[in-house]
């Protein structure tokens, strides 16, 4: 189940339960009027609990019944509540063996999603239906909703992409990754949020966004970032975010065009972005390589001849080890 999707069932768990706050009950009733589906779906979620709590009812799907019931290890109402994430989990199984056994076609309603990917050594244009075009780096993949456009402007990235966005005063657009979210109301700007990298990094080439915690509550927003043009705005796992004004923005966005720039950037940047564009393996003989700066622009070579240009500029040596993996030491 995607992360949105879970915050929003734990948000009609608790509707359905009678526990939602009043803020709660308000988000609810501001979803039900987005989409008239959205009222079918919650009708369906409340015959999945009331099922459920239900005996399986008499037919010769019994034995199934019982046996997803006794996997789902789901709480009579004399026995101890379920946590809410064991409570998402069993909506959803329960969603599906319904479907199975003759129910309603629920999952038919369930949210849908499109989604992009890039390949090491790939990079795709996508252009979606509101006008934006996203750019997607090696190694990157781009979720958003089915209905993205309609109410809302939700992407998801994992990795790097270049956003050139839509205006759009009535409907601002937001990059969530894992630990970010970025926010703009027409610009165009860069996120990098790969797994391997300590920090978000969001480089902004015209108008003004904000960054913030992929935490939205109202006190996470009060500490956003707003960058504006040829600022690049770093996000470290605690919050913390430090801001760089007058940034080269063309080596930031030389990817686009197929050109690798490196400013300034620690070894161990390097190697990681290397092996998402040319799909190898690269090791540093010593962690303290990582550290070294290189400042360097490469453009449809070879990465034998990437690497020895980098090895000789800060004197390294270039190995072969085990066949495929490339190994760089201190040059002697």
């Amino acid at each position: 189940m995607h992360p949105e999707d879970e915050r929003l069932y734990l948000l009609l768990d608790r509707y359905l339960a009678g526990e939602a706050s009043a803020r709660d009950a308000e988000a609810v009733q501001e979803w039900l009027a987005d989409d008239p589906e959205h009222a079918l779906l919650l009708d369906d979620l409340r015959l999945i609990k009331r099922v459920i709590a239900d005996k399986a009812p008499p037919s010769s799907t019994d034995a199934a019944w019982a046996k997803a019931v006794a996997a789902l290890e789901v709480a009579r109402a004399p026995e101890p509540r379920v946590s809410r994430r064991l409570l998402v989990a069993a909506l959803a199984a329960a969603a599906v063996v319904i479907a199975l056994i003759g129910g309603k076609g629920l999952l038919r309603r369930a949210p849908e999603w499109s989604e992009h990917a890039t390949a090491a050594a790939q990079r795709a244009v996508i252009r979606l239906r509101d006008g934006t075009q996203v750019t997607l780096a090696p190694q990157s993949r781009l979720r958003y909703p089915a209905d993205y456009g309609r109410a809302h402007r939700e992407l998801y990235l994992d990795g790097e992409a270049y956003f050139q966005v839509a205006p759009d005063s009535q409907r601002p657009l937001r990059v969530h990754t894992a630990a970010s979210v970025t926010e703009d109301l027409g610009t165009a700007f860069v996120v990098r949020a790969y797994a391997d990298q300590v920090a978000t990094e969001v480089v902004v080439a015209e108008g003004r966004v904000t960054l913030s915690q992929a935490d939205t509550t109202a006190a996470s927003r009060t500490r956003s970032l707003v960058l504006g043009a040829r600022d690049l705005g770093r996000l470290d796992p605690s919050g913390v975010a430090t801001l760089r004004r007058g940034v080269d923005v063309g080596r930031q966005l030389a990817w686009t065009r197929g050109v690798l720039a490196f400013d300034g950037t620690p070894l161990g940047d390097v190697v990681h972005t290397l092996e998402r564009w040319y799909n190898v393996e690269i090791r540093l003989a010593d962690s303290a390589l990582a550290a070294r700066r290189l400042t360097a622009t490469f453009q449809n070579e070879s990465i034998d001849l990437v690497l020895q240009r980098i090895a000789l500029t800060v004197g390294l040596r270039v190995e072969r080890a085990d066949g495929s993996v490339i190994l760089l030491r201190n040059g002697r």
